[in-house]
């Protein structure tokens, strides 16, 4: 397979598809290099979004508020890439071409920053940015980037679609796996990446009941879980799949079960240790993940009564 990379042309062994959308996220005010993170390209119906943490791009702890540098600077780009696929013909044949572009995105338009959070006074923490406006090659027939679909959704508990076919959001919930299921977070601990490119894969535990809640300084917070796992610096913004097999047993939020028929990836959420916990948390191993479900809640900007088909 051939990679383009610029100009260079680099020839390996395929990756697995997932770690094509994941992205290491160098972050700067100006010149200066501040930290390292992780953020993922994920689809929402022809959406494309860098998905990663509100304070991976704020520069400030949701946690307790405080500023994530010694120096108080704060970040007003980032550094990243995104992996383009192309379908082309080769000797009569469909194929695919790949090239991994680089990405320099300025974090503020005048004062306004460019990416959508739902951050308020709370700590949510997680933030998209949308890619339209970055990157010229989607307006090409036959481009799309490598992506992650957004979660899995079943029928909301008690419901039944009209005769339509037609149904809101608001009835749509998202599948989680049970307590204990094993999880993997991509990500880039302390910078460090495979091939120059690729996440590393660390294994986790989901420590909470996804169905149930969180409580932080007070509020509960019903689009949040734990995991257990050792992540490091580094792996803020990653994304953490389930790789599901056949038979595995997933539950809605309001208690749906939904019984798995084929091996797949399941995007669960985004991770948000380290950087965007509490002393407590970090001393347990603990981290965050907001729920998928709360991402995509961002990208229909808060409509969650826009209609779509059942189909």
């Amino acid at each position: 397979m051939d990679i383009k990379t610029g100009v260079d042309r680099v020839v390996f062994w395929p990756g697995h598809p997932l770690s094509y959308t994941t992205t290491k996220v160098a972050i700067f005010f100006n010149d200066i290099q501040l930290s390292t993170a992780t953020a993922f390209v994920m689809r929402y119906g022809q959406t494309f979004a860098l998905v990663t943490n509100w304070h991976v791009l704020s520069g400030f702890n949701a946690a307790t508020g405080e500023c994530l540098t010694n120096t108080g600077a704060i970040p007003n780009r980032i550094e990243c890439h995104v992996t383009v696929s192309r379908e082309i013909k080769v000797d009569g044949k469909n194929a695919e071409e790949l090239f991994f572009k680089p990405l320099q995105i300025g974090l503020f338009s005048g004062e306004t920053p460019v990416w959508r959070d739902d951050k308020g006074q709370l700590q949510n923490d997680y933030a998209i940015i949308d890619l339209t406006d970055f990157l010229p090659e989607l307006k090409e027939d036959k481009v799309s980037l490598r992506h992650i679909l957004g979660g899995r959704v079943a029928l909301r508990k008690g419901f039944a679609p009209a005769q339509s076919d037609v149904f809101r959001c608001d009835d749509l919930r998202a599948i989680y796996p049970t307590i204990g299921a094993e999880v993997l977070v991509l990500g880039y601990p302390r910078g460090i990446a495979s091939t120059g490119l690729f996440p590393i894969w660390k294994r986790a535990s989901i420590a909470s009941e996804p169905q149930g809640t969180i409580s932080l300084g007070g509020t509960s917070y019903k689009n949040l879980f734990y995991i257990d796992g050792l992540t490091k610096s580094g792996m803020s913004g990653s994304p953490v799949v389930c790789l599901a097999k056949p038979g595995d047993e997933f539950h809605t939020e309001d208690g749906v079960r939904v019984s798995i028929e084929k091996a797949e990836p399941f995007l669960i959420g985004v991770y948000a240790g380290r950087d965007g916990v509490t002393q407590e948390e970090y001393e347990l191993s603990l981290g965050r993940v907001w729920k998928i479900s709360a991402v995509e809640a961002l990208f229909y900007n808060r409509r969650a009564n826009e209609v779509v088909s059942a189909s």
